[in-house]
């Protein structure tokens, strides 16, 4: 079966929940596949912020590196980024059809077979920045346990699976650390408290970041770029700020054109960033959110920065329905209006989610 066809088969990214599938599919793995794995494992997990500090240590390590990251905008080949450039859909074909043989693969969700495939084509590299779901302790990411763990903020998200109590969620992405870790700039000092905790009982060794490094940067990126350096530091690969700073990732606050602004973020603590880095600016907000998203704290953050909000339809079974929207805003007394394009004298932010971002840009270049 192609690669597409058998994801497609998948179905939902991630499998029902159950900690014990890949731990047992990986053993077996490893035997027939990475009985030679040489890669330093740099596992990267937290809410936000994942990606781009990812990007930025693999710009910094410059070569003979694989990169995994996750969700993709419009390839699978997305996830899948070595040494500059991303891995072809030809050669992930061939990936596949050499590990899928093995009838214990057949178990693996869309996600953890992704994770699969990183592992596979990084086999013989040095490096391979290793980025988790949405998880961390129970994350398909976490099989390999030879690793140096990098931590982004931790905040509210995916509560539907992770748990609405910031110390379940805290204490399920820190309960991955390694013997190495790096914590990133945190919000919640609960976190900073938990992730002591858990160095201590498991002998390992935290270093904390603490201040952001001042590039030409959205803040929220200077956090991750001062995560970032250090871990290059620790790592003793020499690199410029410059060079790592520009990420090619699309939608992180990107300044797509001269008044329009892309960002994937879908919580609420990507709002606070964006809010903080609009400052008095009013734009037209183009909108959309998964319906388990805590959408009426998201748009309260955002209101004083929204002219008015233009609903884009978005596709996916997973959407509010437009109703459910239309109702938060006119509660909150949000002016609103169909998404029909852009226009030149006015300043936009797209935001919502992956999906969001994805439509958006569909329509862009169908347009053009």
């Amino acid at each position: 079966m192609k690669l597409l066809e058998f994801l497609e088969h998948k179905g939902s990214e991630y499998a029902p929940f159950d900690p014990s599938r890949v731990k047992r599919i990986f053993e077996l793995f490893k035997l027939d596949f990475l009985q030679d794995f040489k890669p330093q494992v740099l596992h990267i997990v937290g809410t936000n912020g994942k990606g781009s500090t990812g990007r930025m240590i693999a710009l910094g390590i410059k070569r003979n590196y694989l990169h995994f990251t996750s969700p993709h905008l419009f390839c699978f080949n997305e996830r899948f980024y070595r040494n500059g450039n991303y891995v072809s859909m030809e050669e992930l074909q061939q990936a596949h059809e050499c590990i899928a043989q093995k009838p214990y693969i057949q178990e693996l969700s869309y996600f953890e077979y992704a994770t699969f495939l990183a592992l596979f084509l990084a086999k013989d590299l040095d490096f391979l920045v290793l980025e988790a779901g949405l998880g961390g302790e129970y994350d398909s990411t976490n099989v390999i346990k030879n690793k140096i763990s990098i931590f982004t903020q931790i905040g509210f998200d995916h509560m539907e699976i992770l748990g609405e109590d910031l110390k379940q969620i805290a204490y399920t992405k820190l309960n991955s650390m390694g013997k190495k870790a790096f914590i990133g700039i945190q919000h919640y000092p609960q976190v900073l408290q938990i992730a002591k905790q858990i160095a201590q009982d498991r002998g390992a060794q935290i270093t904390y970041v603490t201040q952001p490094i001042k590039e030409n940067l959205p803040l929220f990126l200077q956090e991750n770029l001062a995560l970032a350096s250090c871990v290059l530091e620790f790592l003793h690969i020499p690199f410029s700020l410059q060079e790592i700073a520009q990420i090619d990732l699309i939608g992180r606050m990107q300044k797509y054109a001269p008044h329009i602004y892309l960002d994937v973020g879908h919580n609420v603590e990507c709002a606070k960033a964006l809010a903080l880095e609009l400052g008095d600016q009013k734009v037209n907000l183009v909108f959309n959110a998964y319906q388990q998203k805590d959408i009426i704290q998201i748009l309260q953050v955002l209101k004083k920065n929204i002219k008015i909000l233009e609903i884009i339809q978005v596709q996916e079974e997973r959407i509010i329905p437009k109703e459910k929207l239309e109702k938060i805003l006119q509660k909150l007394h949000i002016p609103y209006k169909d998404f029909e394009g852009v226009k030149r004298e006015e300043r936009y932010l797209v935001f919502g989610s992956f999906s969001v971002v994805r439509e958006f840009l569909k329509r862009e270049k169908d347009e053009r």
